[in-house]
């Protein structure tokens, strides 16, 4: 028999265990199983983060709406005291208020002017050394 009659040779058998390909079997069965499920909860998160984010947009808006609306409350009882105040301090200091007060304490102006002579400060010396010292020291 020559080479180009030889008859090629069968390819090496490949022996699968019971046990792989049993364990092959259920993990593909697993994965055709969770499939559907991933596929869903991509979906369903691909939906609900962009309605969160509105919500959550929506809601930062409306309290953000809120706040100004309370401080332009605030904003104007404080222009409404303020102008009640000037209005007190006003009255207050009017002169024929001031009149009145000092006739009823018997108040006049002087009669007599004198010029008061107040005494130059001494200036302190500057202390030297360590503070801690002079704490022990002063007592």
């Amino acid at each position: 028999m020559n080479a180009a009659q030889r008859l090629p040779e069968p390819e090496p058998r490949r022996v699968v265990h019971v046990r792989a390909a049993t364990i092959r079997r259920v993990r593909r069965t697993r994965r055709r199983m969770r499939a559907p499920v991933l596929a869903m909860l991509t979906v369903t998160l691909a939906a609900l983060v962009p309605l969160l984010g509105y919500v959550t947009l929506t809601s930062r808006l409306t309290s953000l709406n809120y706040a100004l609306v309370r401080t332009d409350h605030q904003r104007v009882a404080l222009l409404e005291d303020t102008q009640r105040l000037d209005e007190r301090i006003a009255q207050l200091q009017s002169p024929d208020r001031l009149a009145a007060l000092a006739v009823k304490l018997k108040l006049h102006d002087p009669h007599v002017y004198a010029v008061v002579r107040v005494p130059e400060p001494k200036p302190q010396p500057r202390p030297t050394g360590f503070a801690l010292f002079a704490w022990f020291s002063s007592k």
